[in-house]
């Protein structure tokens, strides 16, 4: 009979337990037949079933695509940028505003529409990967970016009367962030808010599913 840390101990199985093969020499050492004899319990089926209805209910909802977002966002940056360039030349050329004010009555026509058309372009690019960040984040982007773009769309146009300047090319510079700021968020809140599903679409899979 071989000895064990309890004493000695055949390894045989007595009673309910004869016939089941015998404890290995570690479990004999370390865990008692009362331990030994306990089984988890089989966890139901019905356990699964919110589990299994939350897995398809999130493969079959289909988010906002992401595509018409960036393509209008590039589609609006060329553009804006042009647009600005178009102006910045018109401007100077036609009427002599020094437009932007921030360029000064010394620089170049072409230099100051250059300069005006890059940071147009910068900030529509910035303002369609805020939105994109705030459609992965946020629960209501459409909302959240409405407020955080007529913000900046006012700090915009505010900062160029504050600078120092002809006070025709600050009212120039200003009314033209206006109107384009303005033309960037409502033009990619309208296009995150027509591609979006809202609850009022219907109940998902797992809502029918327990309807029933």
């Amino acid at each position: 009979m071989p000895d064990s840390s309890f004493g000695r101990y055949s390894g045989g199985l007595h009673g309910r337990r004869a016939g089941r093969p015998a404890p290995r020499p570690w479990e004999r050492s370390f865990r008692c037949p009362a331990t030994a004899r306990r089984r988890p319990p089989a966890a139901p089926a019905r356990r699964y079933e919110d589990f299994v209805a939350l897995h398809e209910e999130i493969a079959a909802a289909s988010g906002p695509s992401l595509r018409p977002l960036w393509w209008t966002g590039i589609a609006a940056a060329l553009s804006g940028g042009l647009l600005a360039f178009a102006a910045v030349i018109g401007l100077r050329t036609m009427f002599g505003v020094e437009v932007p004010v921030y360029a000064g009555g010394h620089a170049a026509p072409t230099a100051a529409a250059t300069s005006y058309a890059l940071c147009v372009m910068a900030g529509t690019i910035q303002a369609t990967a805020l939105m994109h960040l705030l459609v992965a984040s946020s629960v209501r982007p459409v909302r959240a970016f409405a407020w955080i773009g007529a913000i900046a769309v006012v700090l915009l146009t505010i900062l160029p009367l504050t600078l120092k300047g002809p006070f025709d090319a600050a009212l120039a510079t200003a009314g033209i962030n206006l109107v384009g700021g303005a033309a960037v968020v409502v033009l990619l809140s309208a296009v995150v808010a027509g591609s979006r599903a809202f609850p009022q679409d219907g109940p998902g899979p797992a809502k029918r599913r327990r309807r029933r």
